[in-house]
């Protein structure tokens, strides 16, 4: 490990910690009182004893840093931000316009798949958002690559041939004429939305603006349970979380 790396502490119960390789000591919650100093040079893979617990010490994956967010909102959960990233093409180099940050877990996810010589803009209303996600980014390592703006995506988006522009807000049919005009051509269009009035409007939005391929999702998410002696479905299922609505600007 080297200094400034971003690592996952795993307990035996398979809790996450979250730590930089050399920061400073620090309490952490669960942990109590560790210093990170000590981490660079080990092996990656190893296993370190911290007070009773044992921690094997892992490079810190987009689903640890999912999974150790500070959350001040509710969150675009994995399901849906994986297929958010998969729809819209998101990969190395890719430009990005997003509104808004909350715990900045999407966020997170975007900038994690547009590296490296990608770019997030993140325009967000709300100041503590703003800073909320700020500080997360900063902990995951990613606060030179995403710009976290207090401004209202609806009034306009300054950048231009955007490679995608996603949004989680209430009312994203009122941000369609921006996003048009930032697209690239055959850029794509992503909104995260609770309500199925929510999707209504934003799809009547896209196809008078002239957006083309247009369609709307849920996914649902069961786990499965396998044993020695047979599996099962789990008897905890993630249900609904919100609908995705998808467009490509031609």
């Amino acid at each position: 490990m080297k200094r400034g790396d971003r690592v996952v502490l795993r307990d035996q119960g398979g809790r996450r910690y979250l730590v930089e390789a050399g920061a400073k000591a620090e309490r952490i919650q669960g942990l109590a009182f560790f210093d990170p100093a000590k981490l660079v040079g080990m092996a990656w893979g190893a296993k370190l004893e911290h007070a009773t617990k044992t921690l094997t010490v892992l490079p810190a994956s987009t689903m640890d840093l999912l999974a150790t967010l500070k959350r001040k909102a509710q969150i675009v959960l994995p399901k849906d931000a994986a297929r958010i990233l998969l729809e819209c093409d998101v990969r190395a180099g890719s430009l990005v316009v997003e509104a808004g940050v909350g715990s900045a877990a999407l966020t997170l996810a975007l900038a994690r798949a547009a590296q490296p010589g990608g770019r997030v803009v993140t325009y967000e209303l709300r100041e503590d958002f703003a800073d909320w996600g700020r500080a997360n980014l900063a902990a995951a390592g990613l606060a030179e690559v995403v710009d976290v703006r207090v401004a209202d995506v609806r009034a306009g988006i300054a950048e231009r041939g955007v490679d995608a522009v996603v949004l989680d807000m209430p009312d994203p049919w009122e941000a369609v004429p921006p996003a048009w005009d930032a697209l690239r051509p055959g850029g794509h269009f992503a909104a995260y939305s609770p309500l199925v009035s929510q999707v209504e409007q934003t799809t009547r939005a896209l196809a008078k603006q002239g957006f083309a391929d247009l369609r709307s999702l849920e996914l649902i998410e069961r786990e499965w349970v396998v044993g020695e002696r047979g599996s099962r479905p789990s008897h905890e299922m993630l249900g609904h979380t919100g609908y995705l609505t998808f467009a490509r600007k031609v």
